[in-house]
């Protein structure tokens, strides 16, 4: 269990710091920047989100979920909206909060920090900028994914324990039923994935079964905002038969690319990592290198589909230097992590 563990942590922190590089670039614009596809940590060029940090740093996508899951270890376990708000709001205080805030973290962190008294039917809506773009979609955008690993680690196998925790993490910025949706989608299969008989069938239909669960649940709920929107659960059984599908002509990932997309929409991140997983067989460096190379969020993709296959191959998926190289990098010590979830997760049951 220790070794899925750390691999989960591993692999979402190598996503995430590899696809540091390539953020918001197209697939064609990675291969002329970098001479090729990205299959290493490489320093960010000037004009993406990271630069001026060194390869091997993380962003937002691991920060995030790295302080929720001390945050938890430190509740001996227990899963709180309450517990992930107070979290976020330490990582607002943190150096990754100004360069790598997205559109709807910066905004509930803001929120939280302006009205720390605010009760829940006022919360309700309040916690993203539903005029961003002009388009409902930068609310419900792959934030509240990222973070929903830590929910599927703590559930002791249980995935119905799982979808409940991702649920609370979820709404702790994220308040709408397609983020809930798409959190729980990933909490389930990594919860799926913790298991010693896992396989990618299994994990997959973990995930499906999480994400439309994730929603029912979040629809009978009164501190939820509703509004238009692409259903996850639906871009999800497209995803899979994209990967299952495609003809040997054609690159399934390509497909996904341009077919669900790679953007910040949840509807969009979640279905296409999860894809990409199934695509690849769970073979950690393959999906992770899928994930840096497919452009646009890159680091989301790349350290969600990373955290899954980390889970589900263990940490010895990984090359054996990228632990040490990681932990020094961004001054982590992921073993320690990772021996502190286990702890938790044995007082739990």
């Amino acid at each position: 269990m220790y070794d899925k563990i750390l691999g989960c942590l591993l692999g979402a922190a190598t996503g995430d710091a590899m696809g540091a590089a390539t953020e918001a670039k197209s697939t064609g614009q990675i291969k002329e920047i970098f001479g090729g596809r990205v299959e290493s940590f490489q320093e960010p060029p000037r004009d993406v989100q990271a630069r001026g940090r060194k390869p091997g740093q993380v962003t937002d996508a691991f920060s995030i979920p790295y302080m929720l899951t001390n945050a938890i270890v430190q509740a001996d376990g227990k899963i709180t909206r309450e517990i992930a708000m107070e979290s976020l709001l330490e990582w607002g205080d943190t150096e990754y909060f100004e360069p790598f805030a997205g559109m709807t973290t910066r905004k509930a962190i803001i929120e939280m920090n302006r009205q720390k008294k605010m009760n829940t039917w006022d919360y309700i809506g309040h916690l993203g900028n539903k005029l961003f773009k002009g388009h409902y979609y930068a609310l419900s955008s792959n934030g509240a994914a990222v973070k929903a690993y830590p929910a599927g680690l703590f559930s002791n196998g249980n995935v119905d324990k799982a979808i409940e925790n991702a649920v609370e993490i979820a709404i702790s910025s994220h308040d709408d039923p397609w983020s809930v949706s798409g959190a729980c989608a990933i909490a389930a299969a990594i919860c799926e994935a913790m298991k010693y008989d896992a396989t990618v069938y299994n994990i997959v239909q973990a995930a499906k079964y999480g994400c439309r669960e994730g929603e029912a649940l979040a629809r009978k709920r009164t501190d939820i905002h509703v509004y238009p929107g692409p259903s996850v659960a639906k871009r999800l059984d497209m995803a899979i038969d994209i990967a299952l599908h495609t003809s040997d002509d054609k690159n399934p990932v390509d497909e996904l690319r341009d077919r669900i997309g790679s953007g910040p929409a949840i509807a969009e991140t979640v279905p296409t990592a999860i894809g990409i997983f199934i695509a690849e067989r769970g073979d950690s460096m393959k999906c992770i290198c899928d994930g840096v190379n497919i452009g646009d969020e890159t680091s989301a993709i790349a350290s969600i589909v990373g955290a899954l296959c980390g889970t589900f191959r263990g940490s010895r998926s990984f090359p054996e230097d990228y632990l040490d190289f990681l932990n020094e990098q961004n001054g982590f010590d992921l073993e320690l992590q990772a021996g502190a979830v286990l702890s938790a997760c044995e007082n739990l049951s």
